[in-house]
C-alpha cells in the first residue's frame, strides 16, 4: 500500500490537473447521467479499493472544487438524488474554501 501522504499528493495532482472543476454529472443538451463521472477524479479514487476510498474521504482538498449542472424540468428523476450527492460532496470538503462552477 502507498503511504497515505503520498497517495494524497497523487490525488491532489490528479484533481488539479483537470482543466475544469470536477462535475457530479455528465451532461449534454437533453440528458444528465452519473455513470461517466464516476470514472473521473475524485469519485474515481473512491472506487479503486477500500484504502484509496478512505484516503480520498480523508482528503478534503480534492473535494473543494465542483461543477454543478442544475437538472432541467425534463430530468425529474434526478432532482431527488441531486441534492443528496451535492450535500455529500460539499461535506467531504470540510471547512475549506470552495470553488463552485454552475
Amino acid at each position: 500500500q502507498l503511504l497515505v501522504e503520498v497517495l494524497q499528493v497523487v490525488f491532489l495532482l490528479a484533481v488539479n490537473d483537470e482543466p475544469d472543476c470536477p462535475s457530479i454529472f455528465s451532461y449534454d443538451s437533453k440528458t444528465i447521467a452519473m455513470s461517466a463521472n464516476f470514472a473521473s477524479p475524485p469519485l474515481l479514487f473512491t472506487r479503486v479499493c477500500r484504502h484509496w476510498r478512505d484516503v480520498a474521504y480523508s482528503t478534503p482538498e480534492i473535494w473543494s472544487r465542483i461543477k454543478v449542472v442544475l437538472p432541467g424540468i425534463l430530468l425529474k428523476p434526478l432532482t431527488l438524488f441531486f441534492p443528496s450527492l451535492l450535500q455529500f460532496w460539499l461535506a467531504q470538503s470540510g471547512n475549506l474554501p470552495l470553488t463552485i462552477c454552475i
